[in-house]
């Protein structure tokens, strides 16, 4: 059994960090998180639900006694996809409607921000498996 390593942990932290910022602000302020073609309110919350619950489940893992890789490694890879297709599903809002400014600058900060997500769990993982 292999210990999680400091990297893997910073990673889990990051994650967990944004998520608990975006997800309480998607559950009670879903309004200006509507962009076309999203018309439903209970779509945006239940995004903000997910990134609340992955939230959760990072920063669990931060506090448990028994960190080992094996345990989470499965859920850690998971996350990841979640990161993965959520990085292909966010520009082609960009495709549906007219793009505002406002779109187009959320679609920008968003692809930014899980793009540092993504490569620093990308290099997490691959230290981790060393």
């Amino acid at each position: 059994m292999t210990e999680i390593k400091k990297i893997t942990k910073i990673a889990l932290l990051a994650y967990g960090i944004v998520n608990i910022i975006y997800g309480p602000l998607g559950l009670l302020f879903p309004s200006p998180l509507f962009v076309p073609p999203t018309t439903n309110p209970f779509n945006v919350r239940f995004q903000a639900a997910t990134l609340l619950g992955i939230a959760i489940f990072c920063f669990l893992i931060l506090i448990k006694k028994d960190r080992e890789w094996e345990n989470i490694k499965l859920l850690y890879g998971y996350l990841y996809y979640l990161l993965v297709a959520m990085m292909i599903l966010e520009p082609t809002r960009l495709l549906f409607g007219t793009p505002t400014e406002m779109m187009i600058s959320q679609t920008i900060m968003d692809m930014i921000i899980m793009s540092v997500l993504f490569i620093l769990g990308v290099i997490a993982y691959i230290k981790q498996k060393q």
